[in-house]
C-alpha cells in the first residue's frame, strides 16, 4: 500500500517567499534527488501558500486580499486568520510501501541526511519543520496531475519519479 510523508515547510522570517520557493525548486530539490537516488519516492510535490499580492484573496473574496489592506506577504486564507498559518510550504513524498519509507529513512539517518538538513538550515526555521505519515492514499493511481484544488498552477510543482 503506497505511503504518503506529508512535511511542513516555514520559512527563516529573512526570507521572502519568492526566494524561498525558488531555492526549494532549483536548490532543495535537486538536492533531495541526488541523495534518495537509490530509493527515490516515487513522487515528490510541493504546495506553496498563495499569497495577497498574487491577487487570489480578491478573486475569491478572502478576509485576506489586497481590498483588505492586507500585508502583501500575508497568506491568502478562506477561514481563519493569516497568524494561524504556520507553513509557507507542504511537501509530499510517496512511497511504494514500508520497506521503501525504511529505506529513505536510512539514507536520512547518513551523511546524506545531514546533507538536507543543514541545506534546510539555510532557508527555513527547521525547529518548526513537521513530518506526519499517511498511509491510505486512494487518489496515488488516479492523479498525477494538480489532482488537489489549488489557488492556481502556480501553487505547485509536482515531481513524477518513475
Amino acid at each position: 500500500m503506497p505511503i504518503s510523508v506529508i512535511y511542513f515547510y516555514l520559512r527563516r522570517p529573512d526570507v521572502t517567499p519568492e526566494h524561498f520557493r525558488s531555492y526549494m525548486e532549483e536548490t532543495h530539490v535537486p538536492l533531495i534527488k541526488e541523495v534518495f537516488e537509490m530509493h527515490p519516492p516515487q513522487s515528490l510535490r510541493l504546495r506553496y501558500i498563495a499569497r495577497v499580492k498574487t491577487g487570489a484573496g480578491d478573486r475569491l473574496g478572502a478576509v485576506t486580499s489586497s481590498r483588505g489592506r492586507a500585508d502583501p506577504d500575508a497568506p491568502v486564507v478562506l477561514v481563519g486568520s493569516p497568524e494561524d498559518v504556520d507553513w509557507d510550504a507542504i511537501g509530499e513524498m510517496v512511497f511504494r510501501d514500508e520497506l521503501h519509507v525504511q529505506q529513505c529513512l536510512a539514507v536520512m539517518n547518513g551523511p546524506g541526511g545531514q546533507r538536507i538538513k543543514e541545506d534546510e538550515e539555510t532557508i527555513a526555521i527547521t525547529e518548526k519543520t513537521r513530518l506526519e505519515v499517511d498511509g491510505i492514499l486512494g487518489y496515488v493511481n488516479e492523479t498525477k496531475h494538480n489532482g488537489h484544488w489549488l489557488l492556481s498552477e502556480e501553487c505547485a510543482i509536482y515531481y513524477q519519479y518513475s
